[in-house]
């Protein structure tokens, strides 16, 4: 083994090495060549250190060390110093693409032309979709090839004069558009432009086109400020025809605007966040949207809310503002202005611990009323020894402030109460086997209470009940193999006061035995899950609330369902749904669906299916969706046809809606 060094950062080691008259070296054998940028292997190297020419031949392998290029070819040229050259008759691998190519010339760093060649995302040992061209440049930007057949299984599918890919981070340039029908519209194109401005900030612009629906378009702005502060812009604008459409039907037509619009705005920069979301009109969303999850959006909220924690206090401030989707005006949505925040962590005063949650929300309608709320909330906490066992013990002192302005079902109030917990844990862990073990908690608390409260009630800081119970806690998990095979919760109380009140309709029960709770999860295997989570009233006999389900997943196979109901005091249903799921992959081919059903309305709220095709580098799905309108008192059917090409981007076809 010979080995050639050059002041020049040129090391060549191969089996023979000689040197001809005109001053080059030959290395012949086992050759292998390394250079700054560049390993090369080779049969032969001929190599002149004046020009830094390199010329390899016989089964030439060629790497760039950031792992950028990997080819392997008949003949290489290059120039080490100015990285021009040729190779003849290569295949590799550039970035995530696979290319083939009767020649490739390089005109410096990260620049190549290409000569009848093939281009494709799909493993080379699977070109089921391949882009074959006459010639192509290429840069660290983008592709460009001429003269293009687009070819699946080896079958000509299309033909492009002019195609172009970017290459790594984001390039500007026009980004797949939607083309398609719906129930609505016979003609729907949308073709979104990209715009990279820099490193840190970027722009979409969005052209959005409907023969007979709204027309119009969106334009985004995204900026980093740095690695957690953001902006985020998008104004959406859409001109709406006159006389209102089908779509129309059934809605107020105090809702109609001809001119239609969203501003959408967030940004997060220090401790401060801002967020702005205006839609012009309640069915902005449905109108404009395919996706279920954005045409189905509720409400919006527009705040500006500062934060501030550190290792003693946590202090908020926020404006909230929400826009109700599901009402014809906006008038009598509940909103926050102002609202604060202040909480203490726990600090030592003699021998306790206190701790402080306070806040101030004025809450506001556009109508015009209000509601002040003050909350001040000083908790002690304990801990001490009793034998061998530690005990813990709070104590929470509740004042709550309320004046009304015109806000309905409110008065003006005050709630000055306390809360006590005492809470004795019994800790039991015991191994089973190697990796096996079972840890068990069986907690004894005490409540108190006073006093029962019927102030106004809008979040959990306004629930002050009368308590004077103990209860059982249990905690069960068994562990093994590293996961959780089985865990349970329980807990029940005995309520010394005599009463309570029923967890959904809140009515009067007359006895001293408080509901269970169980929480229990079942894991026996690996992709298996099963879970229940249970309220059962002993005394009346009822399950007051239940969610229970389960998820199997195998290789090729997932099934999921879920199961809730509750009851109120009298045994009558107010919730009575379950949901059934199913995926499936066999081979190539994937497939399934869900279904959501009502059994009190005896109705199928929401079902979606599909089924598509999986290939190497890209795939076909039918996507269909079936949602019930309370409002229409009907179903709204959507089928959307995506495919995806070389595992860039999908194309996303809406064909149906009605």
């Amino acid at each position: 083994m010979f080995l050639v060094s050059f002041c020049f950062p040129v090391e060549i080691l191969s089996d023979k090495v000689s040197r001809d008259s005109e001053g080059n070296y030959i290395a012949e054998g086992d050759v292998l060549i390394l250079h700054e940028d560049y390993i090369i292997q080779a049969g032969k190297v001929i190599y002149n250190p004046t020009t830094k020419d390199l010329h390899a031949l016989e089964g030439v392998y060629l790497k760039r060390r950031d792992g950028k290029l990997k080819a392997f070819g008949r003949e290489v040229y290059i120039n080490l110093e100015s990285e021009k050259g040729h190779l003849i008759s290569v295949k590799g691998e550039y970035k995530n693409f696979y290319f083939r190519a009767e020649r490739v010339d390089s005109h410096g760093k990260d620049r190549f032309s290409v000569e009848d060649g093939i281009i494709t995302t799909c493993p080379p040992e699977k070109e089921e979709m391949k882009l074959c061209f006459f010639k192509a440049k290429v840069s660290d930007k983008y592709v460009f090839s001429f003269s293009n057949t687009l070819k699946f299984f080896n079958i000509p599918i299309g033909y492009l004069p002019l195609a172009v890919f970017p290459i790594g981070e984001r390039r500007s340039g026009f980004l797949p558009p939607m083309i398609g029908q719906n129930t609505y519209n016979d003609f729907i194109y949308i073709q979104p432009f990209f715009w990279a401005i820099s490193k840190d900030k970027d722009m979409t612009f969005y052209f959005d086109y409907r023969d007979r629906q709204a027309k119009g378009g969106a334009v985004e702005y995204r900026q980093a400020l740095s690695l957690k502060e953001r902006i985020f812009m998008k104004f959406s604008y859409y001109k709406e025809p006159y006389p209102a459409g089908e779509w129309w039907e059934g809605r107020n037509l105090d809702t109609y605007r001809r001119d239609r619009y969203r501003i959408d705005l967030s940004a997060n920069w220090g401790n401060w966040q801002l967020g702005l979301d205006v839609p012009s009109d309640p069915y902005f969303f449905e109108d404009v949207y395919f996706l279920q999850e954005e045409r189905s959006i509720p409400y919006t909220i527009s705040h500006l809310t500062y934060r501030s924690l550190t290792k003693d206090y946590y202090f908020s401030f926020s404006l909230r503002n929400f826009y109700d989707m599901t009402s014809d005006n906006n008038m009598n949505t509940l909103s926050l202005l102002p609202e604060f925040g202040f909480y203490s962590r726990p600090a030592k005063v003699g021998p306790v611990f206190v701790s402080l949650t306070s806040s101030y929300a004025n809450f506001y309608t556009n109508s015009g009323s209000k509601l002040h709320r003050l909350i001040f909330m000083p908790t002690l906490e304990n801990a001490f020894s009793v034998g061998d066992l530690t005990n813990f013990a709070s104590l929470k002192l509740m004042n709550n402030f309320y004046y009304s302005q015109g806000y309905k079902d409110a008065q003006d109030s005050r709630v000055q109460s306390f809360y006590f917990e005492d809470r004795l844990p019994f800790l039991f862990d015991t191994s089973i086997g190697e990796d096996t073990s079972f840890l068990s908690t069986l907690e004894l608390v005490y409540s108190f209470s006073p006093q029962d409260y019927n102030n106004t009630q809008i979040d959990q800081f306004d629930v002050v009940t009368k308590r004077n119970s103990f209860s059982l806690r249990l905690n069960n998990s068994l562990e093994g193999g590293g996961r959780i095979l089985a865990s349970w919760f329980l807990e029940g109380s005995y309520n010394l006061l005599g009463s309570y009140r029923f967890p959904t309709d809140r009515t009067l029960v007359e006895k001293e035995l408080l509901p269970v709770r169980s929480v229990a999860t079942l894991s026996p295997f690996e992709g298996v899950r099963l879970f229940q989570d249970s309220t059962y009233d002993l005394n009346i006999g009822v399950l007051a609330r239940s969610v229970s389900g389960g998820e199997i997943s195998l290789k090729n196979l997932k099934l999921k369902g879920s199961y809730v109901t509750s009851k109120d005091s009298k045994k009558e249903r107010l919730v009575d749904q379950y949901i059934l799921g199913v995926e499936l992959q066999l081979w190539r081919l994937i497939g399934g669906g869900s279904i959501t059903m009502d059994n009190i309305a005896r109705q199928e709220l929401y079902r979606t299916m599909f089924l598509g095709v999986k290939g190497s580098c890209w795939n076909l799905k039918v996507d269909y969706r079936r949602t019930y309108y309370e409002d229409k008192k009907d179903y709204i059917q959507e089928i959307f046809i995506s495919f995806n090409i070389f595992n860039l981007r999908d194309f996303k076809l809406p064909l149906r809606r009605r």
